[in-house]
């Protein structure tokens, strides 16, 4: 072999050799110019980011300010967004100028899969991608430039489109957080809105544990003018599974609640939260009223993977506040039914789906009705109390009284009409047959009468011992048909029809002590003996004679 191939030969590798150390060179250089363009759109909608946020830009006016970075560092000639507003609804932005020569709907049925689109025809290309906001789709962002992009060109564009997205989606992130706490906002109030307390905090309680971890919970409320704990609930979670519920006693354990619970609400003791264990814990107080607040209500969560960041202290705020407007409601509720039902009642009522379409609407129904009256009430406020304030004491006490005696039988408070306590037996519910409701009235009537007669031993209001004659009654019984049920503005419960007419008359005839009764009462009592012989009576307003006997 001639000594000039050999030459030639290492000339032409010396040429290669040269030729891949610029290329390499070519390469480097262009790298370090697309750093420097990522850098600049970076620095760019940082900066654009800073004024809308300063301003208080909302996202259209942000992005106004944002396309033209994209545009002036990538080249392309129009981009366009889809994402979610600050109303969380779906909406479409485009940069000023050109449009987009493609429908978005396009770039829209690629990257909704997740995967990236690219397009070139007719002298343009489109590439997209979706928005990714901490792990979950949030839109989609697309730029379209002259020309077709292939190779280097296309994935250099590729990237400034992914840099410019992540920007955008660091600014979408609150928005996606807001747009998280809209919708279980939203759950808890769908949740709350379930006719049945308890049933709708059990749900909006699962609402809350999908999006905060939580350890244990302690919730516990009642009506605030509830002295004696019949509006009391509670639920507790430890561990994350529902350990006691004051819908479903544990006896040992509710007697417990029942004791320290109301310390609790009211921060005078932690024996509860010591006997549950829980002590480090988040607490948000349920409270009602403005001028003057009133705790209805606590809750307390703990978590012992860590503390509880912004999100869920959030979320906790917003729960909580839900949560105390739908026992101020269920309170509100709860006060108006006992005014006429005792406790029980009120609480079967709240406990079941539409108890106003099912026990409250007016329907005419047999009733056993009672009117109770003191008798010579005039005499002893004109010359026994004399003083308004004693006339007012004697009212009170002994209609409490009457009323709760009522309630113990199962009866409802119709009214008060001056010093007469007007009751009914058989509403809400009508469980009980006609014979129970008669029997159940006579034996309140009975009641009534000897309490009446003890309050002449001054024992309650002194001024009334030895008393002559002894505090007395005059009471009547009827049972007939009545239109009863919720009646006027206010939704009072009462009955209407002849027999309240007839049983106020009635009551009237009666004297002190007596216990009156309609024939209709005394047939459906069912037992001849318990009463005197057939009498009669004509009272005003009235066509027929009453027709009556007095209960022994």
């Amino acid at each position: 072999m001639g000594a000039s191939s050999v030459g030639d030969r290492v000339d032409s590798c010396a040429v290669t050799e040269d030729e891949d150390l610029q290329g390499r060179v070519d390469e480097l250089e262009g790298r370090v110019a697309q750093l420097e363009t990522v850098r600049a759109l970076e620095r760019a909608a940082d900066d654009a980011l800073e004024v809308a946020l300063r301003d208080r830009l909302p996202l259209e006016a942000t992005l106004g300010l944002l396309f033209p970075v994209l545009l002036e560092h990538t080249e392309g000639f129009a981009a366009a967004v889809r994402t979610f507003d600050e109303d969380l609804a779906l909406r479409d932005f485009a940069s000023e100028g050109d449009p987009l020569p493609l429908p978005f709907a396009d770039v829209w049925s690629v990257t909704d899969r997740g995967e990236p689109f690219a397009r070139s025809q007719r002298g343009w290309t489109v590439l997209g991608q979706r928005l990714d906001v901490a792990g979950e789709a949030f839109g989609a962002a697309a730029v379209a430039f002259d020309g077709a992009l292939e190779g280097d060109a296309a994935a250099d564009a590729r990237e400034l489109l992914d840099v410019w997205c992540e920007v955008l989606d660091n600014y979408l992130a609150a928005i996606a957080q807001a747009r998280q706490k809209l919708n279980v906002i939203r759950d808890f109030s769908a949740a709350l809105k379930e006719p049945v307390l308890d049933r709708g905090i059990e749900a909006a309680i699962d609402v809350l544990r999908d999006h905060v971890r939580i350890d244990d919970l302690l919730l516990v409320f009642r009506h605030e003018e509830d002295v004696e704990n019949a509006t009391l609930h509670y639920k507790i979670i430890q561990g994350g599974e529902l350990t006691h519920d004051s819908h479903a006693r544990d006896m040992e354990v509710d007697e417990f609640i029942r004791t320290q619970a109301p310390r609790m609400l009211h921060g005078q003791a932690r024996e509860l939260l010591d006997h549950l264990g829980i002590d480090q814990y988040r607490e948000e107080l349920l409270i009602n009223g403005v001028r003057e607040e009133r705790v209805v209500g606590k809750l307390v969560v703990t978590k012992r993977s860590g503390a509880f960041d912004t999100f869920d202290r959030d979320l906790l705020e917003r729960f909580a506040d839900y949560l105390r407007q739908r026992i101020v409601d269920f309170n509100r509720e709860w006060k108006h039914l006992s005014l006429c039902f005792p406790p029980a009642t009120v609480h079967r009522l709240l406990s079941e789906e539409r108890y106003v379409e099912r026990y409250l609407r007016p329907r005419e129904r047999e009733v056993a009705v009672m009117y109770c009256d003191i008798s010579g009430f005039t005499r002893i406020s004109e010359q026994v109390l004399r003083e308004p304030a004693l006339i007012g004491q004697l009212v009170d006490t002994w209609s409490q009284r009457v009323v709760d005696i009522v309630w113990e039988h199962g009866g409802v408070f119709d009214k008060m009409v001056g010093d007469c306590v007007i009751a009914l037996f058989g509403p809400p519910f009508f469980d009980f047959d006609a014979r129970t409701a008669c029997r159940r009235a006579a034996e309140v009537a009975r009641a009534v009468r000897d309490y009446t007669r003890r309050l002449s031993s001054g024992a309650e209001i002194p001024q009334l011992e030895g008393l002559e004659p002894p505090l007395g009654v005059a009471t009547s019984l009827h049972y007939c048909a009545l239109y009863v049920g919720m009646f006027g503005p206010n939704e009072d419960f009462t009955g209407f029809g002849s027999g309240m007419n007839n049983a106020a008359r009635l009551q009237g005839v009666a004297e002190r002590d007596e216990i009156l009764c309609m024939d209709s009462f005394a047939r459906a009592y069912a037992d001849d003996s318990a009463f005197g012989e057939e009498r009669s009576a004509h009272v005003k307003n009235v066509a027929e004679p009453l027709i009556f006997r007095a209960l022994r």
